[in-house]
Formats: structure tokens, C-alpha cells, sequence
């Protein structure tokens, strides 16, 4: 069944790239503005942070205006909380905290991500095509830090490895809309504006859920 299933797979991949599809390839540097939200009251957003999405996009039209949408990227995301009545239990590299209350924690967590959408596209009107491209995302957590807190003893913390509190795997939706310029060829130069957001809980404590919102500013290159 698998080898049969192989087979077919194969076989529609040979038939789209032979009858013009196929694929095409791009570069990106998003600028992020990121946020933190919490579903408990004592957890408060207090600043949104920039960071950045960087990678490679990899388009596959199985039809002229129509793609499935894909890459890998380096997703840079975060922002600050503030902990009206502090943290029990804080997991850090080398060990577990009490945070004293009114504590702001900002958090830096960089993703490897996998992104799995549709990707719809004009007809080109001059040099200009435009598109849209919903989707899921697929994050590894890479690294995860925080910094700007106390903990109970009065200690000032920053760019700690907060690798433990941060859970490994997170998962979000992102909308894309865009417009690319034609260079000549295959090339073109490509702006837009993307909402991503993550709707899994991203830190490892049971008490809350503590969500990723963020709108970045594409910025790219296809080929």
C-alpha cells in the first residue's frame, strides 16, 4: 500500500513540473513585532518586542495561480509579562526559583519553523502580482531566555536559560497578504504584512496559557 501510495505521489509530481508548474524558491527577512498573552488575570502583557523570521520559502504550484506553501525559517518572538503575584516554581538551566511578585519577565524564544499553507496569486498586472497565503506553523523551540525579574533574595536575573519553561513543540496560524515585482525571468522582489499567531499553550506551569501574537513585515526575494 505504501509503495503503491509512493508510486502515485511520484507520478503527480512528474506530471505538474512537466506541464509548466513546479517549483520556486525564495529568501525572506521578516521584522516581527511580538507580544505575550496570558489567559489569567494576575498575568498581565506589558511591551511588545521586535524580533525577526528568516529562512527560505519553497512554493509548489500545482495549478498557475495556485501553491502549496512551505520553507524553514529561524523565528525570533517574545515579549513581557508581568507577574502581579509572582511564580511559585520558575525552571531555569541550573535550577528552580520563587519570583517575588510584580515581577516583568521578558522572554526571548527563537523557533525553527515549518510553515504549511495555500498560496493564491493574481495574473500579473504590469510588473505586479499579488497573493494571499493562510496557513499553519509548525515550531521547535531553538533557544528560550529571560531576563528584567527578581527572584525572591532580591536578585536581579537576566538572559537566563529558560529552556525548561519553554515547551519544546508550539503550534500557530499565520495570514499573509503580499505583492511581488518582477525583475525579469523567475526573479522578484517581493512586500507584505503576515499575522502569525500561536494558539498552544508555549510555557510548561499548568496554572495559565501563555499565547504568541505577532505581526511581521515580509520582505523577501522569490526565483
Amino acid at each position: 500500500m505504501l509503495r503503491k501510495t509512493g508510486i502515485v505521489v511520484i507520478f503527480f509530481l512528474a506530471v505538474t513540473t512537466v506541464s509548466g508548474q513546479g517549483l520556486k524558491f525564495g529568501v525572506f527577512f521578516d521584522p516581527a513585532f511580538s507580544w505575550l498573552k496570558s489567559d489569567v488575570d494576575d498575568v498581565i502583557p506589558d511591551n511588545v518586542r521586535m524580533g525577526f523570521d528568516f529562512g527560505m520559502s519553497v512554493d509548489y504550484y500545482f495549478a498557475q495561480n495556485y501553491a502549496v506553501a512551505t520553507g524553514i525559517s529561524l523565528f525570533n518572538t517574545g515579549g513581557t509579562l508581568k507577574y502581579e503575584n509572582g511564580i511559585d516554581i520558575f525552571r531555569t538551566k541550573d535550577k528552580n526559583m520563587k519570583i517575588a511578585p510584580d515581577s516583568n519577565i521578558k522572554y526571548n524564544v527563537q523557533y525553527v519553523k515549518i510553515p504549511i499553507g495555500l498560496k493564491f496569486k493574481t495574473h500579473k498586472i504590469g510588473r505586479m502580482v499579488y497573493s494571499a497565503n493562510p496557513g499553519l506553523d509548525i515550531m521547535t523551540r531553538a533557544a528560550a531566555k529571560a531576563g528584567g525579574f527578581n527572584d525572591m533574595d532580591d536578585v536581579k536575573l537576566d538572559n537566563v536559560n529558560v529552556n525548561k519553561e519553554i515547551k519544546l513543540f508550539n503550534l500557530g496560524w499565520h495570514f499573509k497578504l503580499g505583492a511581488s515585482y518582477s525583475l525579469g525571468g523567475e526573479a522578484a522582489i517581493f512586500g507584505g504584512l503576515s499575522l502569525m499567531n500561536t494558539f498552544v499553550d508555549m510555557t510548561a506551569p499548568a496554572h495559565d496559557k501563555i499565547t504568541s501574537k505577532n505581526l511581521l513585515l515580509c520582505i523577501g526575494m522569490t526565483f
